[in-house]
């Protein structure tokens, strides 16, 4: 019984909110699309590249410009950007001690004109009208400071639905979701959508103050927030969604690893913690369940049933998870562990990752590098 309450009174406290763009528009606004310019840093993203640009052409209202920058792909990404009327540019060779995403991005935020600054990556796609709720979602902030949004996971087979702790994690570790988030301002930001202004670009040093970081958009959240700026984090539903690994298992596993650990490092120690002993307490709520369910099985049951709900209306605003999916979660725990422990073994012990035919070097006592 104490396990389990510990347990629940973790997860309401971690996970009370998930704050979303906005869901209504008004044309009024259209004036924020046409001062944006689209960033997509891309490396050998053929198979999704056109997803996303189609997604812009079919907004009813047209951002500035779209940039994609080629960062050294070896595939037909480059040819079908510009198939699809988008701005390409090659950057020069990768820096010593740059990151090789965050050297796309300052690339692609040189070659732009736009008074607004939207990165995305290749791999996510734009819902109807989901460009003009993003730049009205950021016109609450006044157009100041930054904001992160993380794509709503779109899900076509059930080993996809593995990301579902990964996805519990990251929001947490961003300080927005918890009891109570709204007495502080975020920690930090998501990797895959940011958009600011280019005066707040400016002021806060831009890719080049964390060229070196792993987790780029959350590094660069953490330094905005730094010099002052304000931060806002939120998912994307019913703006723009992503589908994260869809090429199998190993995959989703690797692309896991790729950062997990070392973006641990970067996130509050507080936050950390009560995070570490969420995952402890269902770790240990399933160790216990055998004799739970044998000393009072509908009990139990009435337990399991309220936490895989509750986590089924946290989760369901974060990608197209299902009620099965929450009932699972064991499995989703299992596979967390098992993933976190490879991405611990990969960045503090053989220091070095594979990603995207990359490999990404950790040197003792040094920010991350890819080469």
């Amino acid at each position: 019984m104490y396990i389990w309450l510990g347990t629940v009174i973790l997860t309401v406290f971690l996970f009370t909110r998930i704050p979303t763009v906005k869901k209504s528009i008004h044309v009024r606004n259209s004036f924020l699309v046409k001062k944006c310019s689209i960033i997509i840093p891309a490396r050998n993203e053929e198979q999704t590249i056109g997803n996303l640009l189609s997604s812009i052409q079919k907004q009813f209202i047209q951002p500035v410009e779209v940039i994609v920058v080629n960062d050294g792909s070896k595939d037909r990404t480059k040819e079908i950007a510009e198939g699809y009327g988008a701005t390409v540019i090659d950057p020069l060779p990768l820096p010593s001690g740059w990151n090789g995403k965050s050297w796309a991005c300052w690339n692609g935020m040189k070659a732009s004109k736009g008074e607004f600054l939207l990165f995305v990556d290749s791999d996510t796609w734009f819902e109807q009208a989901g460009l003009l709720r993003i730049c009205e979602t950021y016109q609450q902030q006044q157009c100041q400071g930054v904001l992160s949004i993380h794509p709503y996971h779109r899900m076509n087979s059930g080993y996809e639905a593995l990301s579902m702790i990964f996805h519990l994690m990251v929001f947490a570790s961003t300080g927005v979701t918890h009891l109570l988030s709204g007495l502080f301002t975020p920690s930090g930001g998501f990797g895959q959508c940011f958009l600011c202004s280019r005066d707040v670009y400016r002021r806060i040093g831009g890719h080049e103050a964390i060229k070196g970081e792993m987790v780029e958009h959350f590094a660069l959240s953490r330094h905005a927030k730094k010099c002052g700026e304000s931060v806002e984090a939120v998912s994307g539903s019913n703006a723009i969604s992503m589908r994260m690994y869809g090429n199998g298992l190993r995959e989703l596993m690797q692309g896991w690893s790729k950062s997990f650990a070392s973006g641990a490092k970067s996130t509050n120690i507080i936050l950390l913690g009560l995070s570490s002993l969420w995952i402890a307490a269902f770790t240990s709520l399933i160790i216990h369940s055998p004799v739970m369910v044998w000393t009072n099985p509908y009990i139990y049951m009435i337990q399991y049933i309220f936490l895989s709900v509750y986590l089924y209306f946290i989760i369901s605003r974060i990608g197209n998870f299902t009620v099965f999916d929450t009932l699972l979660f064991p499995i989703h725990i299992l596979f967390f562990i098992v993933t976190f422990s490879h991405s611990v073994l990969t960045t503090f012990f053989t220091k070095n990752t594979k990603w995207k035919d990359r490999y990404v070097y950790i040197e003792k006592g040094k920010d991350e590098k890819m080469k």
